[in-house]
């Protein structure tokens, strides 16, 4: 019963129980928001490469008028005035 009536140890006790639960920046929030932040810093990578591939394709349709006529078809159906497009799609 010796330790239970340390008031140090009480304190240092309710400090750590009040720290871990009831701040506002308790252990568990922060838990949170370290997963958060990891999370984030993987879809900030995910954009990054989506960027970069995205740009890539800006510039090659900028600099290729055969890509981006190729690329209007495949996407868009563009066509010419003689031509006609047929659509063919698989059943699953």
């Amino acid at each position: 019963m010796k330790i239970v009536r340390n008031k140090y140890l009480i304190t240092g006790l309710a400090f750590v129980i009040w720290i871990t639960f009831f701040d506002s920046n308790n252990l568990l929030e922060w838990t949170r928001v370290v997963l958060n932040i990891g999370r984030q810093e993987s879809q900030k990578e995910y954009y990054k490469e989506s960027i970069k591939s995205t740009e890539e394709k800006l510039r090659e349709l900028s600099s290729n008028r055969d890509s981006l006529e190729k690329y209007a078809r495949e996407q868009y159906l563009f066509k010419e005035d003689d031509e006609e497009i047929f659509i063919v799609e698989e059943r699953p």
